[in-house]
Order: structure tokens, then C-alpha cells, then sequence
């Protein structure tokens, strides 16, 4: 049996649960706020371990689970990974463990591949983190739900940085977009933003490539929740929706730099350790 910190809680009272491996899943946050007014929220960004975009496929792997167990121990009706590094390497492990305890796990890549096929014209470009790219999973999903579209890619890891530093527009922001980008321009008809951190820098990301299409999957992801939950019978109609905000190392940083991606101070904020417990949680207590 799941060990909860609300466990005598109705299912639908629960909070959703999202992760990240620091602030960039904020974005998701504000977003899910916009489309889930009334549901609790139960943030964890993983800054002890940030970034996971470097990291290898088992770390990132071992990292996820125990950041999923913490945030089940505690009492989630719904897990939203709001990593794509993350979501590449250990959403279908997630999701399978979750599946005997009822919990829906819902990651960022899925719903902009839905959205950027509903927009493009036959060639999409996808942006991200090294791992983000390296891992494949944007265009795997793209080419198995349509074998002839042309698909492109280029890993940005600078607009990490500059995202968290404020620099989101002007000629510096403008400079590196245009650098990291100039491979796809008269190339990609629709561009997902592969990196939560990314829809800080749309203005420049734009100017670096006129014409094309955003994809938001903040935005993209949050719809899929709103779905998955009405469909499992978990939405919450009524009440107003409140968010707490966990981090596992320097919550003043994590306050300053969230603020950027929030529209607010991640306020209130509790500094938490995972530990081999918050593993076993989820490698044992989802699957009895």
C-alpha cells in the first residue's frame, strides 16, 4: 500500500504532482494553473541534481524515480513530467510502474508532437537540451505517427542559461538565436520547443526564424492533463487551487530564477532530500 502523507484525502482532492530537475518545469506549473484552476499542485524541482539535459540515460533514469517517489509518498493522484530530458528517458518506466496503482504519468513530449502534426505543413524542427536531442524521442513520435514528414534538430543548451540569467530578449538573446538556429531557417514550416525553459525566449526564437510556428509544450502539456484527468474521473470542479513548492537544494536561487518563469514568487517553498526510501516507493509501493 502507498505510504501517503494524505492518505484518508478522496482521490480527487490530491494534488498533481510535477517535476523537473529545477525552475524550467515552472512553466508547466503556470500553465497548468491557467487550464486547472481549482486543482492543488505539488511541485519538486530536483535542483541538487540540475541539469538532468547532461546527464546519462540510467542517471537520469534513477534521478526521475526517485523524484517520483518522494512526490508519491507524499499523496499525487496524477505525475506530470515536466522534464523532457526526463520524459525521453524514464517516462515509459514511470508509467509502467504506475499502472497497477492507478496513477496517470503524463509527459511533455507526446502533446507537442500532437500539436506540432495538427500545425505543420510536412517539416517540423525540434530545439532542446543535449539530451533532449540526443535521446530521439521527439522524432521517433513524429516519424512513427507519420512516416513521411520531415523532421529537423538542433540542441541549444545556451538558451538554458539565459533563460535562468533574465536575458530573454535583445541582442545577446537575439545573437545566440539566430547562431544555434541559422541551420534550420528556410527549413522547418512548425518548431516544437523542446525545453521547458524555452517559452522565455520565443520573441528571439521567432526573430531567428520568421515565419515558422511555435510550439509551446508547456501549453500543449497542460491540455493533455486536463484531459487525462477528465477521463480518469480525478478533475476537481470546484475550490481554489493552491501550490506548494518542494526543491532539494538553494531555495533562495530556486525562488529568484522561478519568479522569471512563474509570474510570481514559487512561494510557499520547503527544502526536501531524496533519499533510497523515495526509490523504493516507487520501484515497490506502486507495484504492490
Amino acid at each position: 500500500m502507498m505510504i501517503s502523507d494524505s492518505e484518508s484525502m478522496p482521490s480527487t482532492q490530491l494534488p498533481i504532482g510535477v517535476f523537473d530537475s529545477g525552475v524550467g518545469g515552472l512553466t508547466v506549473v503556470r500553465a497548468l494553473r491557467a487550464q486547472l484552476p481549482h486543482e492543488d499542485i505539488l511541485y519538486l524541482g530536483d535542483t541538487a541534481r540540475v541539469p538532468y539535459g547532461t546527464r546519462s540515460p540510467a542517471t537520469v533514469q534513477k534521478y526521475a524515480k526517485r523524484v517520483a517517489g518522494h512526490l508519491l509518498r507524499k499523496g499525487i493522484k496524477a505525475l506530470v513530467v515536466a522534464c523532457n530530458t526526463a520524459t525521453t528517458y524514464a517516462l515509459a518506466e514511470l508509467q509502467m510502474a504506475a499502472q497497477s496503482h492507478g496513477i496517470p504519468v503524463v509527459g511533455v513530449i507526446a502533446p507537442g508532437v500532437a500539436i506540432a502534426l495538427q500545425k505543420t505543413r510536412g517539416h517540423i524542427g525540434i530545439i532542446g537540451t543535449e539530451g533532449t536531442i540526443r535521446g530521439g524521442a521527439y522524432e521517433k513520435q513524429l516519424i512513427e505517427k507519420r512516416a513521411d514528414l520531415q523532421v529537423s534538430s538542433c540542441a541549444c543548451p545556451l538558451f538554458v542559461s539565459l533563460a535562468e540569467e533574465g536575458w530573454t530578449d535583445g541582442e545577446i538573446a537575439n545573437a545566440v538565436a539566430l547562431r544555434y538556429l541559422q541551420g534550420l531557417r528556410n527549413g522547418p514550416d512548425t518548431l516544437i520547443l523542446g525545453c521547458t525553459h524555452y517559452p522565455l525566449l520565443v520573441d528571439a526564437i521567432a526573430n531567428a526564424l520568421p515565419g515558422v510556428q511555435l510550439v509551446d509544450s508547456a501549453t500543449s502539456t497542460a491540455q493533455a492533463v486536463a484531459q487525462n484527468l477528465t477521463l480518469n474521473g480525478l478533475i476537481r470542479a470546484e475550490g481554489e487551487g493552491k501550490t506548494r513548492f518542494l526543491v532539494t537544494d538553494n531555495q533562495q536561487r530556486f525562488v529568484d530564477v522561478g519568479t522569471r518563469f512563474l509570474g510570481h514568487a514559487p512561494h510557499p517553498n520547503e527544502l526536501v532530500d531524496l533519499d533510497d526510501l523515495d526509490q523504493a516507493a516507487w520501484d515497490t509501493e506502486v507495484a504492490s
